[in-house]
C-alpha cells in the first residue's frame, strides 16, 4: 500500500534562502546606480543562482512509502529511493559531534552498511508506522511511535484482564 507523506519545513533554511534573495535585490539596485562593479554584481547573481536552485530543486518534497522503499521526492533532480530491505534500526535523531544542529524532528533510517538517512516528516509517527509496516524487521526506538503503541497495549490489555474477569465471576456463579 502506497502512502504519502509531506516534509516538515525547515524555517532556517527558508530565512536563509529569503535573506540571500534580498540581498540580491539590495545588489541589484547598487548595481544599477553603479556602485558595485559588474564581476562582483555577476558573482553574486551565480551565488544565488546556485543556493536558490539548492534549497528550493534538491531538497525533498514530499516521502512515499511502497513496495519496500521510500521514495524522497524532489522538485529538479531525480528521486532517490531507499530501499528498507537494507534497514537495520529507525530511530529519533542521535546528536553527534560532527552534527552542528541535530533537528528535533528528524527520523533516522540506520542501514546495514552503517549508513545514516533522515528523513523530516510532518507526523513522524505514521511515517514510522508505514516504514515498519513495509519491514517488520526494523528494530524501532521512535519515541513517539513507541508511546502510542505502549498506550495502546496497555489499554487492550487492560480490557483483555476485566474480559478473564468477567469470565471467571461467570463462571463461578
Amino acid at each position: 500500500m502506497e502512502k504519502e507523506f509531506k516534509v516538515r519545513p525547515n524555517y532556517a533554511v527558508g530565512v536563509f534562502n529569503a535573506a540571500v534573495i534580498i540581498m540580491l535585490v539590495f545588489n541589484l539596485s547598487s548595481f544599477i546606480n553603479g556602485k558595485l562593479p559588474t564581476a562582483s554584481f555577476v558573482f553574486y547573481v551565480i551565488f544565488t543562482a546556485v543556493l536558490t536552485f539548492y534549497f528550493m530543486g534538491c531538497r525533498p518534497v514530499k516521502y512515499t512509502v511502497k513496495d519496500k522503499e521510500v521514495i524522497m521526492h524532489r522538485r529538479l533532480i531525480p528521486d532517490k529511493k531507499v530501499d528498507l530491505i537494507h534497514a537495520e534500526v529507525i530511530a529519533d535523531p542521535v546528536s553527534k559531534m560532527s552534527d552542528i544542529v541535530t533537528r528535533p524532528h528528524a527520523i533516522e533510517l540506520y542501514m546495514d552498511d552503517k549508513a545514516c538517512i533522515k528523513f523530516f516528516p510532518m507526523d513522524a509517527a505514521e511515517f514510522t508506522g508505514a516504514v515498519l509496516g513495509e519491514n517488520k524487521r526494523i528494530h524501532c526506538t521512535v519515541k513517539a511511535y513507541t508511546d502510542m503503541h505502549r498506550k495502546i497495549e496497555k489499554r487492550e490489555r487492560k480490557q483483555r484482564r476485566k474480559e478473564e474477569r468477567r469470565r471467571r465471576s461467570h463462571i463461578e456463579e
